[in-house]
């Protein structure tokens, strides 16, 4: 009886169509995976560490910005888009992407003036203005790939999301370095910059012929898509500086060695995580298609949940016998990073217990009930790791970020379970 529940979450995998959908999302998250291993490899390589701690000072700035300015469009865009398929798109939507394109700019261009001129990141300046510049563009690959999710195109949506960018720069600086000879380290960032632009071109390629506009529809933007995306808005800031603050926050604190110690271990901690995202994007548009069958929804959490977890516990043992082999792929000198990958490792699988919790409150129209318990723990999180990292370097910040990813999943989990009476978590 213990051995059938124990494997039941495997082959309801198998035979459900949105976990099937996940499995496909897995095998591009492993795409991503490996990419990002040999792209970290290849820049400490023919390079060194410290151009690899700045290439991630850089990302940090990069993430952080574009997310700031798609304002959270995106995800309410997975929450509309699969109504347009069919209706299609009202002319207030174009009206907002314009908005949102136009205004990316003015203010991408205006912070990367500041930063060029007055030689804000030092010897790093020229390698952050362009990761700068870059932001606008990523703003609309999130905007576009985001319909695609809307409409369960998951593999477009992953590769443009997940996988595609880290893949270009890779291929980007293997031929900018061996093909045309630039020996120069400011070629990791010039990769970077054209991956962005090629998944731009992509995105658009993509969605070309998806939706069709609706000429008849007002232009008005509605006031109910306004005040619902303000939670929306509020809550993509706060993750985003979650994910990416605590690298931004350790290249002021720590040096660049440490950083990319910090970097390399959090991606090999994140491998507990790719099944969780890959049913989050999944299961996303269904969580939204039932929100008024909670019969329904209810069936779908306790599958997504089970699912995660059991995969979750997997990877946290695999990490736990082999991450020091893992870490030696990268330089002898990560192997010491091996407790920075179990400290996070833990954080991530004790979240997943959770289930599906934040994606739930955001596709379920409950972001606005979580956005101030949400922003008290990310800045006690990032507060707290800052001051553990100036005695324990980047363990402080990682043992602070991964308790913080335990309770935010916590929280929403209870918010989910108060509004609709719904459990989200494994028990």
């Amino acid at each position: 009886m213990i051995t059938n529940s124990f494997f039941k979450p495997i082959t309801n995998f198998f035979n459900d169509v949105n976990q099937k959908k996940s499995l496909s999302y897995v095998t591009i998250r492993g795409f991503s995976v490996v990419s990002n291993y040999v792209f970290s490899i290849l820049v400490i390589y023919i390079f060194s560490k410290e151009d690899y701690g700045v290439f991630v000072y850089g990302l940090s700035v990069f993430m952080i910005l574009s997310t700031l300015l798609k304002a959270g469009i995106d995800v309410h865009f997975v929450k509309l888009f699969y109504k347009f398929k069919e209706e299609g798109v009202p002319g207030w939507i174009k009206r907002l992407e314009t908005k949102v394109i136009f205004s990316s700019i003015i203010i991408t261009l205006f912070i990367a003036v500041i930063v060029y001129t007055f030689n804000l990141a030092d010897d790093a300046t020229n390698a952050i203005t362009l990761f700068v510049l870059s932001a606008p563009v990523y703003v609309v690959v999130h905007l576009n790939s985001a319909k695609l999710r809307s409409i369960s195109c998951i593999n477009k949506f992953a590769f443009l999301n997940i996988a595609g960018r880290i893949a270009l720069s890779l291929g980007f600086v293997f031929i900018l370095y061996y093909v045309f000879l630039f020996k120069t380290s400011f070629i990791i960032y010039i990769a970077h910059f054209l991956s962005v632009v090629f998944l731009l071109l992509l995105s658009y390629l993509w969605t070309r012929n998806k939706f069709s506009y609706n000429k008849n529809q007002s232009k008005s933007i509605p006031q109910s898509f306004k005040s619902y995306n303000k939670a929306l808005m509020m809550k993509s800031y706060i993750t985003v500086l979650f994910l990416w603050g605590d690298r931004f926050l350790l290249s002021l604190v720590c040096t660049l060695d440490q950083l990319a110690e910090y970097d390399i271990s959090l991606k090999i901690a994140m491998l507990v995580m790719v099944v969780i995202e890959a049913l989050k994007s999944s299961y996303a548009p269904v969580f939204a298609r039932n929100i008024k069958d909670h019969i329904s929804l209810e069936k779908h959490i306790k599958k997504s949940t089970k699912v995660g977890v059991l995969f979750s516990f997997l990877v946290l043992i695999t990490l736990i016998l082999f991450g020091k082999n893992v870490l030696g792929l990268f330089g002898p000198e990560f192997i010491a990073s091996y407790p920075l990958v179990i400290i996070i490792s833990c954080g991530y699988f004790f979240s997943a217990i959770f289930g599906q919790a934040d994606n739930v409150v955001e596709m379920c129209g409950l972001a606005k009930n979580y956005i101030n318990s949400y922003f008290i723990i990310i800045t006690l999180s990032l507060f707290t790791g800052v001051i553990l990292s100036f005695n324990l370097g980047p363990i402080g910040m990682a043992i602070s970020f991964s308790i913080g990813n335990i309770m935010f999943q916590a929280i929403a989990s209870q918010i989910v379970y108060n509004k609709l009476g719904l459990k989200t978590r494994l028990f």
